[in-house]
């Protein structure tokens, strides 16, 4: 089956040739979902898989993910993933989600189609990309967009870096949507959580994928909002099973251990070292790695993360 044929079959949107398809078969892939704040998981995942000597041919991001993955495929290293976690460490809520009464008020009352601008994210994404454009990182990088009109999923493999990034991380309602070209874009996640399909498609035999887990199935959802994030955290929990069976004759798919420890909101990054940790932690024991005596020491105790978003930085 070509690009072409699966883009009609799933609804996938494929944007651009993926460099190096002709030349060399990409043969270990890493898929990163989204998730917020708990993107941090997946940097300790990348360290965990850079010291265990694991090296993608290709890398595809949704939402955080993609961010994750735009900043690895720069520097698909030890030093690379070092660097990734010396940025996350230093992010406060505001940087990403900078909380505007007017403005909220605007989007609640119908003036905006959102109620957070993506100012300080596109701030934040321009200072720390180390390139401009996709298909200038080291190896091939495949962002997952969502095309607002149609609801299909997009893979950006190539043109300016920030505007794909942006659309990728556009939660809809909270961030605006983001036009490339003639067309609006919003969270890929919206259409295609963890893409592994697009692994696939592109010729990935070993697929490492980096969940982030969604906390808050640990407990009984008390509120709407609650039973509306379980049922579509159960969704995309059950969309990624049902497609690890259905491609696990094609692929060697691993599937790296997702966050089950205590509630923590996708908004609150002051709990960022432990979830690295904690990702590092649990990849490197997936992967057969030995942990230091002060890695088994912080395994026995527990991480509490605070649920409140009001206690995030």
């Amino acid at each position: 089956m070509n690009r072409r044929s699966l883009a009609a079959a799933s609804g996938d949107e494929l944007e651009g040739p993926p460099r190096g398809e002709s030349q060399v078969s990409p043969r270990t892939a890493f898929v990163l979902s989204g998730g917020g704040s708990l993107g941090a998981v997946q940097v300790g995942m990348l360290k965990a898989l850079a010291e265990q000597h694991v090296k993608p041919d290709l890398l595809i991001g949704t939402s955080v993910g993609a961010v994750n993955a735009a900043w690895f495929a720069a520097r698909p290293d030890e030093e690379g993933a070092q660097e990734l976690c010396d940025i996350w460490l230093s992010l406060r809520r505001h940087d990403v989600f900078p909380l505007s009464p007017w403005s909220g008020a605007l989007g609640l009352i119908g003036r905006n189609n959102h109620i957070i601008s993506n100012g300080s994210l596109s701030a934040l994404l321009e200072k720390h990309m180390p390139y401009r454009r996709l298909e200038e990182a080291a190896i091939p990088l495949h962002v997952i967009a969502t095309e607002l009109k149609s609801g299909r999923a997009a893979v950006l493999s190539s043109g300016p870096a920030l505007p794909a990034l942006l659309a990728s991380t556009a939660i809809p309602g909270v961030f605006p949507p983001v036009t490339i070209g003639r067309r609006q874009y919003v969270d890929g996640g919206v259409a295609n959580h963890t893409p592994l399909a697009v692994a696939i498609e592109l010729g990935a035999t070993s697929i490492y994928v980096l969940p982030v887990g969604y906390p808050w199935l640990n407990r009984e959802p008390s509120s709407a909002l609650g039973m509306a994030l379980q049922a579509l955290a159960r969704f995309v929990e059950q969309k990624l099973d049902a497609e690890v069976q259905i491609y696990k004759d094609r692929a060697d798919i691993h599937v790296l251990p997702e966050l089950d420890l205590a509630d923590v909101s996708p908004a609150d990054f002051s709990r960022t070292r432990e979830l690295i940790g904690w990702g590092h932690r649990s990849a490197k024991r997936y992967l057969g790695g030995a942990e230091s005596p002060r890695e088994q020491a912080s395994r026995k105790q527990p991480l509490r993360l605070d649920p409140s978003p009001a206690r995030a930085a």
